[in-house]
């Protein structure tokens, strides 16, 4: 009910007030950063960008997550997006991702069901090191229609898709920064994705992080989505952590207005 209540506070700032919002977020974790904590690798949930990391090898992660993207149409809800997450050895991982999704079209009646399941497996063939001072992963990924009710109502595309990215990582001075570039093969435009994540932990429990991410038709660029997004993980225990980040659009008149995504990380 929290994040409802100040998602609905956010909608009703005037354009003025969101830019000032903004621009305090952005002070803020940039003062932050400076001021204190080490560097940290910030890709991956609740981010979109993602980097290097692996889970342990025969270990889980799981992500369970409340996700919001409103656009000038509508707003699409995870309720919940769910992703498991394996530790095939030290250098590989299996992701498997299906969340629910509730599609509320303006003046319409909202809908739900399951969205596209997605399979990716990440490969980490470059560590960190002192003579090796970039990490770099692959990170293919295939998405299939998990419902073809869900397709015919309009609440996921029609599939299959295939992504592959290539992510970096690094450390620089107080500050870890990792980002990705990938190509999307998919029905009717194919698509590119690129993204870049700062961040630096305040603590042994909380870090924060800021991204831009952008994405869209690869013959087209002047008509690519790109966004800000302010992200923290804060540790409740052992083996819980609580994500949490919230953005929008970086171009005037372009979607989406606002994103979010609330949920809890479970390792063991």
């Amino acid at each position: 009910m929290q994040i409802v209540t100040i998602y609905y506070i956010i909608e009703r700032l005037s354009d003025h007030a969101r830019q000032i919002l903004k621009v305090f977020l952005l002070s803020f974790v940039l003062i932050t950063a400076f001021l204190t904590g080490n560097a940290c690798a910030q890709g991956g949930p609740p981010m979109i960008t993602d980097d290097t990391e692996t889970v342990p090898k025969h270990h889980f992660e799981i992500n369970t997550a409340y996700t919001m993207e409103r656009g000038s149409d509508g707003t699409l809800f995870g309720v919940p997006d769910v992703d498991f997450n394996y530790g095939l050895n030290k250098r590989m991982q299996l992701r498997i991702e299906i969340p629910w999704v509730l599609l509320h079209n303006n003046g319409q009646p909202s809908l739900n069901g399951i969205g596209n399941t997605n399979i990716a497996v990440r490969w980490r063939f470059r560590d960190e090191t002192e003579k090796q001072r970039i990490a770099i992963s692959m990170y293919p990924a295939f998405e299939f229609n998990t419902s073809q009710s869900s397709v015919r109502r309009g609440l996921v595309d029609k599939g299959p898709s295939f992504l592959m990215p290539i992510q970096w990582q690094t450390q620089v001075g107080k500050f870890g920064i990792n980002g990705d570039v990938g190509y999307r093969f998919q029905r009717g435009q194919d698509e590119m994705i690129y993204g870049v994540v700062v961040g630096r932990e305040i603590n042994k429990r909380v870090e924060l992080m800021g991204e831009w991410h952008g994405e869209g038709p690869t013959n087209r660029i002047n008509q690519h989505a790109e966004v800000y997004n302010f992200g923290t993980r804060i540790g409740m225990t052992k083996h819980t952590t609580f994500l949490f980040s919230a953005g929008s659009s970086l171009r005037r008149n372009f979607d989406p207005k606002f994103i979010m995504y609330a949920g809890v990380q479970v390792t063991f």
